[in-house]
Order: C-alpha cells, then sequence, then structure tokens
C-alpha cells in the first residue's frame, strides 16, 4: 500500500451518542461536510442516519449523493447554492440556506415555481463572524418576509456561527446568543433555532438551543486544547475514529553530514539510517511537518526530516534498528503504546486537526470497521 485510512464507525457512532446524551434535549445534527471530515460522505452518513433526525452538509452535491445512498432523513445544505443547482436541491428534497431578500431569494422563488413546491429553507443570521447570513438588525423583517412566502419558502430554521465559544472566558459568545435570541425572538416555536457547534455544545450549554450542529466532535477530535483539558476533567471522552498509516519504502544507511531532501535543508548529525515513505502533501501530509512532525514506527516515536515532497517524505529510523522496507509507519493513531492524535501533527505543521483531516484526499484508500459502510 502507499497509504490507508481506517476509519472506526463505531467510535463515530459512540461519540455521536455521547454527545446526544450530553446535550439533552436538543437535538444532534452531525455534520458531515469536507467528505465527513476526511472519513468518508457516504459510510459516515449511512452510519449516522439511523440514530439523527437531520445531517449537514456544504455543498447540493453532497446531499444528492446521500439521496442516491438512500437516506431519507433531512439534509440541510449549510453554503450557497448556485441559481441552477436549485432545481436539484428541491429534488433532492434538501434544507437550503437563506439569508437575503435581493438576486437569491428571487432563484429560489423561480425554483419552487417551476417545480410547483416550496423549498424547505434555514435563514442564516450573521451575529459576528462577519460571514454568511443576514445582518440581525434586518433579520425580524426578513424572517417575516419568509413566512409570509409559503409557495416559495417553507421556513424551518434560523440559525447563527459563533466565533469563539472554544474560549471559555469568551464574552462575545454571550453577546452573539443574545444578539440572535433578540433577532429570532418573533419566530413560531415549530421554527427550530441553533447556533452551537462542538465546542459551544461542551463548555457552553446555553448555547443549545433547539439543535446543535456537531462537527469535529462527531470523529472524536477536540474543538481546541481547552476545550479538551475542561471535558476530560469532567470524564467526558471521545474516540479518535481515524487511523493513517503508510509503509517504508526504503532505508539508506547513510554517514554523518549526509544532506537529505530538497534543498539540502536537513543534514544528518550522525551515522543514520534514513527512511523514504511514498506519501507526500498530495496525499495529505502538510509540507510543513518536515523537521517538525513525529510518526510511530515499531512504537517508537521517529521524527520527519527534510522537506516533504510531493509524493515522499523522510523519516530518521536510526533508533529502530530492526525497521526495513514494508515496515508499518503511523501518521495517526496507534501502534504499540503510544498514540499519535491529529492534534499532534496539526501541532507541529502549525495548523489545526481540522485542516489536517479535512484534507485528506479521497483518492487514499480507506477502510471501514464497526460497521458495514
Amino acid at each position: 500500500m502507499l497509504a490507508e485510512l481506517t476509519v472506526d464507525l463505531s467510535a463515530i457512532r459512540r461519540n455521536a451518542a455521547a454527545l446526544a446524551a450530553l446535550i439533552g434535549s436538543a437535538r444532534l445534527v452531525p455534520v458531515i461536510k469536507a467528505n465527513a471530515y476526511g472519513h468518508g460522505l457516504l459510510p459516515v452518513g449511512q452510519a449516522l442516519a439511523p440514530s439523527v433526525t437531520r445531517l449537514a452538509v456544504y455543498e447540493v452535491s453532497e446531499a444528492c449523493a446521500l439521496r442516491a445512498a438512500g437516506l431519507t432523513l433531512p439534509i440541510h445544505v449549510l453554503g450557497p447554492i448556485a441559481p441552477r443547482d436549485l432545481d436539484e436541491a428541491l429534488a433532492a428534497n434538501a434544507d437550503i440556506t437563506l439569508w437575503d431578500d435581493g438576486a437569491y431569494l428571487r432563484d429560489v422563488a423561480r425554483a419552487a415555481q417551476r417545480q410547483a413546491r416550496p423549498l424547505r429553507a434555514h435563514a442564516k443570521i450573521d451575529t459576528g463572524v462577519t460571514r454568511l447570513g443576514m445582518h440581525a438588525n434586518r433579520a425580524p423583517t426578513l424572517l417575516a418576509q419568509y413566512a409570509r412566502t409559503p409557495a416559495s419558502i417553507t421556513l424551518v430554521g434560523a440559525f447563527s456561527h459563533l466565533a469563539a465559544a472554544e474560549e471559555l472566558h469568551s464574552t462575545f459568545t454571550h453577546e452573539q446568543l443574545a444578539t440572535f435570541e433578540r433577532a429570532t425572538a418573533d419566530l413560531a416555536p415549530t421554527v427550530e433555532r441553533h447556533i452551537a457547534a462542538s465546542a459551544a455544545a461542551m463548555l457552553w450549554p446555553e448555547t443549545r438551543l433547539d439543535a446543535v450542529r456537531a462537527g469535529i466532535a462527531i470523529y472524536g477530535c477536540w474543538p481546541s486544547a481547552q476545550t479538551a483539558t475542561i471535558m476530560r476533567e469532567r470524564g467526558f471522552v471521545l474516540e479518535q475514529a481515524l487511523s493513517w498509516r503508510t509503509q517504508i519504502v526504503i532505508v539508506h544507511d547513510v554517514p554523518a553530514h549526509t544532506p537529505v531532501g530538497y534543498g539540502c535543508s536537513f543534514h544528518t548529525k550522525r551515522p543514520s539510517r534514513i527512511g523514504v515513505i511514498p506519501i507526500g502533501y498530495a496525499e495529505g501530509l502538510p509540507r510543513s511537518a518536515g523537521d517538525r512532525a513525529h510518526v510511530l514506527v515499531a512504537g517508537t516515536r521517529v521524527r520527519i526530516v527534510g522537506r516533504v515532497c510531493m509524493n515522499m517524505a523522510f523519516v530518521d529510523l536510526t533508533d529502530v534498528p530492526d525497521a526495513h522496507s514494508g515496515t508499518t509507519v503511523t501518521l495517526i493513531g496507534r501502534d504499540g503504546s503510544d498514540e499519535l492524535a491529529a492534534d499532534e501533527l496539526a501541532n507541529a505543521c502549525g495548523t489545526i486537526n481540522y485542516e489536517i483531516i479535512a484534507r485528506l484526499p479521497a483518492h487514499v484508500p480507506r477502510v471501514y470497521v464497526g460497521g458495514e459502510p
């Protein structure tokens, strides 16, 4: 194998169950956008569908793929939909996101007229991220307008996104929640309100409202180090669902002061054994991992050295004398008594675990355990 990802669907289901128990009466809405954060859209969607009332994706193509796989539960498309794809959203019976009363709303109305039925919609309200969403001051007017157009829109939800929920002492979270509650005060009780994602659901119980959109935590990764510390102290457990492994292709025995890789940026300081692994940044290993990140070989932590190439990288095997061509290399996951989390690779590369797992390419083979995909 060049590389292989193992995804434990039972761990994903256990994480979802733990989150559902934590949030109590609020509904759990797993977010499976970006190929289920790199874990595989269809297998994860199929694994979760029996135990949740709705799924969330970003693109209408993801909703269509889930429908083609036989999923019938509501699916909310969080992102914008091109006007040409609104008919496709209607055909998939997908919930769309609305945020204005301009051209996009007119496109929605025309699509509903063509199909002779309304689109289910969640209104997005910007409460402080300054991203997609209507201004909170305009929300009451627009929400009332949406409610008056049942031929083109069935308003089923209103939502927003928190900017600093990973920070326990952030006053901005309370400010955003208050803004959202004012903006949605006149909504009918049947319209679902949701603002919390993984971190807020854990750290800010008051933000859970009617539903929680849980993304990163579903896959057993923590939204932030502070969230992990606090929740572990409370006895809350998440299980990392993904393992990432490859194999050594060749081992070079080289003397001290030998350059390794492009740019000769790394030189051995002692007689060394340098192993080559057949993955690089095209397979999802960040270029910044070189000389910073570690992998596990035979249960031992060894360093990635030199510059990560497009399709290959180097590891220092000097302290693992039995490593050879074909020996397994673990980038994320357990080997022996040690385990590498996506967080650790992310920290070494100066990024976040979200980016590490979401950018794992779809062409890297995935093996599913803990339930048939």
